[in-house]
């Protein structure tokens, strides 16, 4: 099929970043904002063709596909309504923010045959594929142990808003360091094979004076015996993004920040792959690729599925944490 009319549903900063790649990539599709009335309008929505204040009316007016970028609470509810009308789905991350109800909207998306997509845009990054590229060519030899580290500061996020009232910082919304840098978790996957278990401690430092856990630290094993460590946090002054992989043969590295990929093996010198581009660019690339599964039958890149086992990750991280001991998925 031809997309010729998309909802995006939620305006907040994600929402309005989609709205904007989307109307650049196709000046003629047919775009609809789904908004709450609740928040703060958006310049951004001029981009829009059309305004509602109701999941229902955006679906009686024809659309193919949605994105839905609303807090993670409502995801469940919105996809299901929208699974239920026979429209495609494109959720950004994470899926929910708690595994119920999704047996149940995986089964309309199985029964009405519903593209979905996922948001977990970081597959998407030229780094990122490019250092995957290479552990799969097992450069450094046997794998001793993984190094993944993603931390900063959750008031700098987004500059003149509180931080206090944004969906990280809420419990209710779906907030909280591993919900929110769950990025780390998907990539993981993606990289290293399914999980095995997980061990985790999950702090709230009270610091930053909000009510989820600004803090965890997981020992994570996969099921070809990988051993991971994780460290996440959004109360740190200078932001770190990183996956350190050491092995037999040396280390591979891949760093967000520097925008780059290094590779150091013994009785080699250092190498370097640099890799520069805006932020918006692996947005755009998510996007393209959600258009090419709707309209060519591109298998999606990531899945209900792999949505449903990084939100599995998550829950079993905070059930370990809870009892004190090793989770086994």
């Amino acid at each position: 099929m031809v997309v010729k009319h998309i909802a995006i549903i939620g305006l907040g900063s994600i929402g309005c970043r989609h709205l904007r790649i989307l109307r650049e990539l196709r000046p003629a599709i047919n775009i609809t904002v789904v908004r709450t009335g609740k928040g703060v309008k958006s310049e951004d929505e001029k981009l829009a063709d059309k305004v509602v204040f109701s999941l229902d009316e955006a679906i009686k007016s024809d659309i193919q596909a949605a994105i839905i970028s609303t807090p993670a609470s409502i995801h469940v509810d919105q996809a299901s309504a929208i699974a239920k009308a026979g429209v495609h789905l494109f959720v950004e991350k994470p899926l929910s923010h708690k595994l119920d109800n999704l047996n149940e909207l995986r089964c309309l998306i199985q029964k009405n045959e519903i593209i979905t997509l996922v948001g977990y845009v970081l597959r998407y990054h030229p780094a990122v594929k490019f250092f995957k590229e290479l552990f799969d060519k097992n450069i450094i030899g046997e794998i001793l142990y993984v190094s993944v580290e993603c931390g900063s500061y959750l008031p700098d996020w987004r500059p003149g808003k509180n931080y206090k009232t944004s969906v990280s910082a809420n419990k209710d919304f779906g907030g909280g360091v591993l919900l929110e840098l769950s990025h780390e978790l998907d990539y993981i996957r993606w990289i290293f094979g399914e999980i095995n278990n997980i061990y985790a401690q999950i702090d709230n430092s009270g610091t930053l004076d909000i009510n989820v856990e600004d803090s965890a630290n997981l020992i994570i094993s996969t099921e070809t015996n990988h051993s991971i460590n994780v460290h996440l946090d959004f109360n740190r002054r200078f932001p770190t993004r990183r996956c350190v992989i050491h092995g037999t043969k040396g280390y591979l590295k891949w760093d967000l920040l520097e925008q780059k990929v290094s590779w150091h093996l013994v009785g080699d010198e250092i190498n370097n792959n640099l890799f520069s581009f805006e932020n918006d660019y692996i947005y755009q690339l998510q996007l393209e690729h959600f258009l090419d599964c709707l309209e060519n039958g591109i298998s999606p890149l990531v899945t209900f599925e792999d949505g449903f086992e990084t939100l599995r990750l998550v829950e079993s991280a905070k059930k370990s944490n809870k009892i004190g001991k090793r989770i086994f998925l």
